[in-house]
């Protein structure tokens, strides 16, 4: 009979999340992921197989939990420019915290494991893929209320945004000064007026 968890596996997960999230994949140690989560090294890995493992797990939690969190407006169905510059507007005030420093997870990931690893790439992708999709939505709404020119390509448009959101975040990380973050911001909502 196989040995019952002594801990709630989603709470370490969102305690593993945060610890990948400041420090990245090479920067956090097993030892790292104990102190974080509370669980040890031997639990951790009955229930995770490896930090690997632990790490695609994390990514799957970020993708849900992040991307229903900033994406989910811009995929409903009255989504519109407003929502955009909701999102984008809202990730220009975030500079400067704590949350803004540690980047995206998304972005760090694809930036220190996609070139090699192929699972972690896989999960940027579904990101992007995902914020593509939204980004369409949003701006398909826009079309259909006359807040965009006729005939913008959304496609391009999307693909375009997912793109300023990833620069957006690593100037967040990288302390650039907020006056030139809302620049890029607002230049970008003006672009697709």
């Amino acid at each position: 009979m196989a040995r019952q968890l002594e801990f709630e596996p989603d709470e370490a997960l969102e305690q593993a999340m945060l610890t990948f999230w400041r420090h990245g994949y090479a920067g956090t140690s097993v030892g790292d992921l104990e102190a974080s989560t509370g669980v040890g090294r031997k639990s951790l890995y009955r229930a995770f197989r490896d930090k690997h493992d632990l790490f695609l797990q994390v990514l799957t939690l970020y993708r849900r939990v992040v991307g229903d969190r900033n994406l989910g407006p811009l995929e409903q169905a009255d989504a519109d420019l407003s929502d955009i510059a909701d999102l984008l507007r809202g990730f220009a005030g975030n500079c400067g915290t704590e949350e803004a420093r540690m980047g995206c997870l998304i972005a760090n990931t694809a930036l220190e494991r996609a070139a090699y690893d192929r699972p972690a790439a896989e999960q940027v992708q579904l990101y992007f893929d995902r914020m593509r999709r939204a980004f369409r939505n949003a701006l398909a709404g826009a079309g259909r209320k006359g807040q965009v020119p006729p005939g913008s390509d959304p496609e391009a448009r999307a693909n375009y945004l997912v793109g300023v959101v990833q620069g957006v975040c690593v100037m967040a990380r990288s302390d650039t000064p907020v006056p030139m973050v809302n620049d890029f911001v607002e230049t970008t909502l003006t672009s697709l007026e």
